[in-house]
């Protein structure tokens, strides 16, 4: 089996290329016919294709608008994305509550000192919002990478099956 070949060319099944085996473990097809197989043109060009660039696009521009994983969606991996989705917009909702809180409530304050000043934020309230935005943009960037990656896998799976991985 080549080196090139790592993957079972019926169902996808991931395969060791030092293993000496002649079926595959999962769908029992025979390797060698499956490794010396290859796709016509006609059917190479019906295959579906996600572009890496255009799932890092998504991924940023959806993160931006608090709809960060609808790039995993654009790759077929919908469930992650959600969850993604979910998570993102948790943390987007958390931080802005907390800001309007704390402003609405320091405004109230210094209408109602003798000073007319709100006393200064308290430490902690700037760690939690620090902590929820960094936790933000650390999810942000990664869901940008992980769709790309994830749009080139999709890719090479269906290149070297023929049908679509998940």
């Amino acid at each position: 089996m080549s080196s090139k070949n790592n993957y079972c060319s019926h169902c996808g099944e991931k395969l060791d290329p030092n293993a000496k085996i002649k079926y595959c473990p999962k769908c029992g097809t025979d390797i060698k016919v499956g490794a010396t197989r290859k796709l016509s043109s006609s059917i190479a060009e019906q295959l579906p294709y996600k572009n890496p660039g255009t799932a890092a696009l998504i991924a940023l521009v959806g993160g931006i608008f608090a709809l960060p994983g609808i790039g995993h969606m654009y790759v077929g991996k919908v469930g992650i994305g959600i969850g993604i989705l979910i998570m993102g917009f948790i943390l987007y909702v958390l931080t802005f509550t907390i800001i309007i809180s704390v402003t609405s409530t320091r405004a109230f304050e210094a209408q109602y000192t003798p000073t007319g000043n709100a006393p200064p934020l308290a430490i902690g309230v700037m760690i939690v919002i620090l902590a929820i935005g960094i936790t933000y943009l650390v999810l942000f960037i990664w869901q940008i990478f992980s769709a790309r990656k994830l749009a080139k896998k999709f890719n090479e799976l269906v290149k070297s099956t023929g049908k679509e991985p998940w």
